[in-house]
This record gives C-alpha cells, sequence and structure tokens, in this order.
C-alpha cells in the first residue's frame, strides 16, 4: 500500500487498457481440468504462495517492483496458479514509471556543525525525484498543499516542508514553482533507521530533488540560534516507463449482469521483496480463487492483481478506466486487499466517503458484513478513512460499492487499539513497510487466518457462493 491516509491523484490518468488473453485450457465449465478440491482457505494455503513470492524476490534482486524481472516472474507464477485452478485468465497492459537510483543519496549538512547523513538509514530519495547536486540555504515552510502558501519563498532555497494532506507531489510542484531548489520531507512515523520512500507518481514536470527524512533529521535542518542551515544535496537516478501486466481471472459461470471483485496488488516496493505489502493480499486472492473453483456462485467472480499501485495505482485506474458502462454498472461490488498481514496489526475497517448515494448504500453493506462477521467472533473492528489512497479508489470515484480490511502499515498502535484488539502499544503496525525487512517473518499468521476467514464470509454473501 502507497499509504493509508492520502489524497489519491485528481488527474485522470491516460494509459493503456488493451487486453490479451491466454487460451481456456480445455477439460472444465471453467476453461482448464478439475482443479483439486480446496476445502477451506487455510494460513498454510496462503504461506505457500507467500513463499513463492518469497522467493521470486530472492531470486531477482530482492524486488517484486514494476519494470524489474521480480514483478514479471510475479505475473507469470500467478497466471499459472489461476489457470491450474481452471480459470480463463488475460492480462492488463499499462505502462507505468520507472524508477532507478544509481548511487547513493547525499545528504549533508555543510553548515554550522558539519554532518552527513547515510542513503537508506536517515534519508530516500523519493520516487521519481530527478538527478540533481544542490547546495542551499534550508528555509522551513508551512503547507505548500495551495500554491499561495509559499509566496514569498526565498528563491534558491531548499523547502523544509511537513508532509500535508495532499499529495507530495502537489507539494513539489508548488514549492518548485515558488523557487526552491529541492525539498525535504520529515516522516514522523517513520520506523528507526528505515526512511520510506514516498511517490510523486509520474516524473513528469518534476524538475527539483525530493528527499524523505527521518523525524530526527528533520529536526536538525532547522535553524539553530538563528543560523539556518546550509546542506548538499545530491541525488543521482533516472526515471522512465515500462510496460507491466495486472492479471485478470473470473469464473465462467454466475451471472454475468452481477459481478463481484477481489483486487490485490501483485507489485513490491523498489526496497524490499514486499511480502506484507502486498503479497499478503496476493496470497489470500490466489488461494481464495482455489477454494472457489470447485463451487458455485450466482454471481460472477472476478479476482485482479494489479501492477503499479506502488507508482500511483497504475493499474486498477487503467482497469476503471477502460470499462464501458454497461461493464461498470455490472460490477456489484469490489473488495480490495491490501497488507493483510501486518505482525502488530490492527482489524481496520475501509470506510471511505461516497458522494454517490447508491454506492454509499452499498459500501455501508459491505461494511455491515464485515463488521458483522468480527462481531460474532467477539472481535473489534475499527473503521478508517483511507482516502482512496489504494486500489479500490478508481472504483469508488467509478461509483461501484468498495470495501475492505486493512492491517496497518507504520502507525504505531495506541493503547486503546492494543487494549481492545492484542499487540504491542506504542509499536509500529508494520515496521517493516516498504523496507527491505518487509520478508516471510515479517507476516502473522494470526492475521492471515482472521482476514482471509473474513473475505471468504462476505465474498460468499455478496456472491451468493454455494
Amino acid at each position: 500500500m502507497r499509504r493509508h491516509l492520502i489524497v489519491p491523484a485528481l488527474l485522470a490518468l491516460a494509459l493503456a487498457s488493451a487486453c490479451t488473453a491466454t487460451e481456456p485450457r480445455a477439460g472444465s465449465s471453467r476453461g482448464g481440468p478439475a482443479p483439486p478440491a480446496v476445502a477451506e482457505v487455510t494460513v498454510g494455503g496462503v504461506r505457500a504462495h507467500l513463499e513463492a513470492l518469497q522467493r521470486i524476490a530472492d531470486e531477482h534482486g530482492g524486488t517484486r517492483v514494476v519494470g524489474s524481472p521480480g514483478y514479471e516472474a510475479s505475473v507469470d507464477h500467478v497466471v499459472q496458479v489461476l489457470r491450474d485452478a481452471g480459470y480463463e485468465v488475460r492480462t492488463l497492459p499499462v505502462d507505468a514509471p520507472t524508477f532507478e537510483q544509481r548511487s547513493p543519496t547525499v545528504l549533508d549538512r555543510v553548515s554550522p556543525s558539519p554532518q552527513t547523513w547515510s542513503d537508506d538509514v536517515d534519508l530516500r530519495a523519493m520516487l521519481f525525484s530527478p538527478s540533481a547536486d544542490v547546495r542551499a540555504r534550508v528555509t522551513p515552510a508551512e503547507g505548500g498543499c495551495d500554491p499561495t502558501d509559499l509566496d514569498g519563498f526565498p528563491t534558491g532555497d531548499v523547502a523544509l516542508l511537513q508532509p500535508g494532506p495532499c499529495l507530495r507531489r502537489e507539494q513539489v510542484l508548488n514549492a518548485q514553482a515558488a523557487g526552491a531548489s529541492a525539498v525535504v520531507f520529515p516522516y514522523a512515523d517513520t520506523a528507526p533507521g528505515r526512511p520510506v520512500r514516498p511517490t510523486l507518481l509520474s516524473p513528469d514536470g518534476i524538475e527539483i530533488p525530493a528527499l524523505s527524512v527521518t523525524p530526527e533529521v528533520g529536526a536538525a535542518l532547522v535553524a539553530v540560534g538563528g543560523a539556518a542551515p546550509t546542506v548538499r544535496i545530491r541525488v543521482d537516478a533516472v526515471s522512465g516507463w515500462a510496460r507491466a501486466e495486472s492479471v485478470i481471472a473470473q469464473t465462467t459461470g454466475g451471472d454475468p449482469h452481477r459481478v463481484v471483485m477481489l483486487g490485490a496488488h501483485l507489485d513490491s516496493v523498489m526496497d524490499g521483496p514486499g511480502i506484507n505489502d502486498n503479497g499478503s493480499g496476493v496470497a489470500i486472492v490466489l488461494e481464495i480463487a482455489r477454494w472457489l473453483s470447485t463451487r458455485d456462485a450466482e454471481a460472477t467472480v472476478r479476482f485482479a492483481l494489479w501492477a503499479g499501485e506502488e507508482e500511483g495505482l497504475y493499474g486498477s485506474r487503467a482497469y476503471v478506466a477502460g470499462l464501458s458502462d454497461a461493464e461498470t454498472e455490472a460490477i456489484a461490488a469490489y473488495l480490495d486487499l491490501d497488507m493483510m498481514a501486518s505482525p502488530n496489526f490492527v482489524r481496520y475497517l475501509i470506510a471511505d466517503a461516497q458522494t454517490d448515494v447508491d454506492a454509499a448504500a452499498g459500501d455501508e453493506r459491505i461494511r455491515r458484513l464485515f463488521s458483522a462477521y468480527f462481531d460474532d467472533r467477539g472481535l473489534e473492528v475499527e473503521p478508517v478513512e483511507t482516502y482512496g489512497g489504494a486500489d479500490h479508489g478508481a472504483f469508488s470515484q467509478a461509483g461501484i460499492p468498495v470495501g475492505g480490511l486493512f492491517a496497518g502499515a507504520l502507525e504505531g498502535k495506541t493503547p486503546d487499539q492494543a487494549e481492545l484488539q492484542g499487540g504491542v502499544a506504542g509499536e509500529p503496525m508494520d515496521p517493516c513497510y516498504h523496507q527491505a525487512c518487509d520478508r516471510l517473518e515479517n507476516v502473522s499468521d494470526v492475521a492471515i487466518e482472521q482476514f482471509a476467514a473474513a473475505y471468504v464470509a462476505v465474498l460468499s454473501e455478496l456472491a451468493g457462493v454455494g
């Protein structure tokens, strides 16, 4: 997940939406030979998929980021799993931006009191930051989400901005227009020694470097005794575009005019293998697909594994943009699975605001179904507004009812959450969020068991699974 509390892009993305379909395998009504029965979705079954994704990352430089061999191998793997379960499978090509860092990013305080910070420990260049070598004074600024926030900003200075309620891209473009030579964002929820790498969504139009730093570095860049620090920032990176594929599979039975979708993003970030974010969602989708393959459903059930979520929801946006009015109308519900197994998890229930009256009623029904499932088991859930910051966002904007669960990212668990839901207060829900340590040992089997079972129950109700 890119973040769970961000505002989605407001500009439409003009992306390719052509589809290519694999030939169905002969032998069953679902396009292939009858698969072995899966009596129920189990932690062991989900973990088998996670192990496969971990192996893929280990064999391809530790990442499954879009544009990498690790991502292509991930696509091949999930296509094979779904075809072996008897589904008709097609791929949806989309152009997504890529980012490669060619050497470590430099951030030095030149004066006063020279200090050097380390890439990947204290700071990271944001996705799609351009290359640059800047030496300038640091000036803190307020806001940045509105262009007028930076009126009078000293031309050529480095802007120290707090991450705002808008997109980081908007803040960087506004700082750039105001004459800033670079932007530095301190992230308060950063785990020690594990800076995050937020996305600027696209390299287009970004001309100044942008860094994410730990709160300690941010504090060290504030003027002390009236002396504003001077820093050197050097970014050596290249951005580009690559063709990636989302994977779509669906049942051949069920009402084609009533479609229930389950979706999860297949890509990881560039800095790690992405086993919780979002191998966990992918693995549960695959195991639910295997479970459903020998059952009947009143509705058509469609599974989607998205490309380019971490860069800016490219795969899901392309898919929704390519739907006809009739195809959009046919989708009764979209359930998103993103970060299902955070080790210090909270049972968050997606509860985004919805302006479309009919879609809002559908959203509410989905929330009631998830809540009822957990209530029946004496388990607490907590609603959370995600502002469409994951793949459900495009569906919601199209007026399609959406919902799902989320296990938490870098947010520290509150004492109330720990009392009601267990876990450790004050610790991040996922300390390995967007890091190299997001590996198999970073996932919670308890969360997998609870979340997977909840999705099975809600899907069964929405799709009429017998």
